[in-house]
């Protein structure tokens, strides 16, 4: 069952994984939406690379707007409230807001981000493509009927094979990729987790041309390097940067992060965007 998505400013408390419970468990060996290739084991099938002869990016204009497919879990979706907010109403972008909260790649009996992707990329023909997920994704997983515990080999080598697919899909069908990493957390233990992710991400962008990894580690901590919920606003000023929770941002935390984004954006694909 799809959970429902969040309106701006209804945030949860933290991002919890979803349990596996055995009738879950159950259902994700016989789902249709688990035997697609998203599945199969990366050990025996890696995802192919693409994206060596994309053309540049286009610099955007009202006749040639840059089309961006944004995706992602929560995180995604204040991202793309963030880049609302900095890029504001232009003719020259459009963003397409396709994140859903409590997604991921962990659980794709839950939302097979592959399978909607790839609907995305033919229905949308995005010139880019930015991702920010992974929050959910730090939980043990099914892989062809098997339960795969999390931070094992094997869950590290599965795990890489989907987020390759992903970018592999996104980069065949001509879309260069922006990665977003995960910020620092307030819990200790899930910062840890995160930084596991993260790894991923980076090292699969490495491999696959028209991808980009962007970190946003340093961007949200202090200058000890540390998890702090106020940080330097624009004007030097203390500013609430994280909510409560320790995980989702708040409205500046957005904007903070959108400002990143675009900014990667234009060191990435050499494009100007008001």
């Amino acid at each position: 069952m799809r959970l429902p998505t969040r309106a701006r400013g209804a945030r949860r408390h933290a991002i919890a994984p979803l349990a596996f419970v055995a009738g879950a468990l159950v259902a994700a060996a016989v789902s249709p939406a688990v035997a697609s290739p998203l599945t199969r084991s990366s050990e025996t099938s890696r995802a192919p690379r693409a994206g060596r002869d994309l053309p540049p990016v286009r610099q955007p204009s009202a006749s040639h707007p840059l089309v961006l497919l944004k995706i992602g879990d929560s995180l995604g979706e204040e991202l793309g409230y963030g880049l609302t907010d900095v890029v504001g109403p232009t003719r020259d972008v459009r963003i397409l807001q396709e994140a859903v909260g409590d997604s991921g790649l962990a659980r794709p009996d839950f939302y097979n981000w592959p399978l909607h992707l790839a609907e995305e990329l033919r229905s949308f023909h995005p010139s880019a493509v930015v991702v920010l997920l992974g929050a959910d994704d730090g939980q043990n997983f099914l892989d062809n009927g098997t339960v795969v515990q999390f931070g094992s080999a094997r869950w590290h080598a599965v795990y890489s094979g989907r987020v390759a697919q992903m970018m592999a899909e996104a980069t065949g069908a001509g879309a260069h990729v922006l990665w977003v990493g995960i910020p620092i957390m307030s819990s200790p233990s899930f910062s840890a987790e995160m930084e596991k992710m993260n790894a991923i991400y980076a090292a699969e962008a490495s491999r696959h041309p028209g991808v980009t990894f962007l970190s946003t580690w340093a961007l949200f901590a202090n200058a000890h390097g540390s998890y702090s919920a106020y940080l330097p606003g624009p004007s030097g000023q203390s500013v609430l940067m994280r909510n409560p929770d320790g995980v989702h941002f708040s409205r500046a935390g957005e904007d903070r992060l959108a400002t990143a984004v675009v900014a990667a954006m234009d060191r990435a694909w050499h494009v100007h965007i008001p």
